[in-house]
C-alpha cells in the first residue's frame, strides 16, 4: 500500500444539530444561532492521503498530501448588522465531474509531486491514486485527463482506479481520518465558512502521525473482515488494541492476510 494515495470529498460542518457542549466552571458556552438546521454553514474539502513511513535518513514522513476546500473567496459587497463591506468571505461550490478533474490535475497531482519523499517516489513503476464510484468523479479514461498528463510527463507515472460500485468503502479517509479532523474542528468552534476552512486546514497539519498510521492498519483489517464476509458490506470491525500495541512498539506493519484467500 506505500503506492497507494487515497482521495476523497467530505463535508464539514460548523456545528451540528443536537450537539452539545460541556464548559468549565469559568468557560462561557458558544452560541451559535441559524435560521434552520438545513442552513448550517458548511464546506465541501477534497482531501489526498498517503501511507506514512520511516524514511532512509530515520525521519518519518506522515504521508499528508494535501486537503483542499471546494469554494472560492470573495468580498461582501454590502455592510450589515452581521459584518461590514468588504469583509472576507468564503462560498462553497458544489463538485461536478469538470470541478473534480480541474482539483486532480491543479491540486492533487502537483501535490503528490511535492509532498511525496522522491527516494519513495523512484521505487515505485506507478502511484496509483484511489477514488470511490461517485457520479461527479471523473473517470479514470477520461480524456482531458489523459492529454494532460502526457503534456506533464505523468502518463506513465501514475494510475487512477476507482472502486467498484457497491463495495464496501475501503478508503483511509473514511475509516477514521476525516471524524478525528470533524471531531478536531468541534473543539474550535468555528462561527462561519472561512474559520470552518482555517481550522480544518490546521487541524490536518496538527494530526499526528501514528494516528495516520494506525487508520491504514485498520484498512488491511479491513480488508480480512470483508473477506470473512465473503465480500460483503455486513462484515463487522475487528478490534485490534493498536494504540497498546503501539506503546509496546508491537503494531505490525502488515497485518496477516486472511487464510481464507490462501
Amino acid at each position: 500500500m506505500e503506492n497507494e494515495v487515497h482521495v476523497d470529498e467530505k463535508w464539514f460542518f460548523v456545528c451540528c444539530d443536537g450537539e452539545s457542549h460541556a464548559p468549565a466552571s469559568d468557560e462561557i458556552p458558544p452560541e451559535r444561532a441559524v435560521k434552520h438546521k438545513s442552513h448550517i454553514a458548511k464546506v465541501m474539502f477534497l482531501c489526498a492521503q498517503a501511507r506514512p513511513r520511516k524514511l532512509t535518513n530515520n525521519t518519518w514522513w506522515d504521508g499528508k498530501i494535501g486537503i483542499w476546500p471546494i469554494g472560492h473567496c470573495r468580498r461582501a459587497e454590502r455592510g450589515s448588522v452581521n459584518r461590514p463591506r468588504g469583509t472576507l468571505l468564503f462560498e462553497p461550490e458544489t463538485t461536478d465531474m469538470d470541478k473534480h478533474r480541474s482539483m486532480m490535475i491543479g491540486d492533487v497531482l502537483p501535490a503528490i509531486l511535492n509532498e511525496f519523499p522522491h527516494i519513495e517516489c523512484n521505487r515505485f513503476a506507478k502511484i496509483i491514486m484511489q477514488q470511490d464510484g461517485a457520479p461527479a468523479h471523473v473517470n479514470p479514461g477520461d480524456h482531458e485527463r489523459m492529454e494532460t498528463l502526457t503534456e506533464m510527463g505523468l502518463d506513465e507515472k501514475t494510475r487512477l482506479v476507482t472502486q467498484p460500485a457497491n463495495s464496501p468503502d475501503l478508503n483511509v479517509n473514511d475509516l477514521g481520518f476525516f471524524n478525528a479532523l470533524q471531531s478536531m474542528c468541534h473543539c474550535t468552534t468555528p462561527s462561519n465558512e472561512l474559520e470552518l476552512v482555517e481550522m480544518a486546514e490546521q487541524t490536518c497539519q496538527d494530526h499526528l502521525c501514528n494516528k495516520i498510521n494506525r487508520v491504514w492498519v485498520t484498512l488491511q483489517t479491513a480488508f480480512n473482515n470483508v473477506l470473512d464476509n465473503f465480500g460483503g458490506n455486513q462484515h463487522k470491525m475487528t478490534p485490534m488494541g493498536k494504540e497498546k500495541l503501539e506503546k509496546q512498539g508491537r503494531l505490525p506493519r502488515v497485518v496477516e492476510v486472511n487464510p481464507i484467500v490462501r
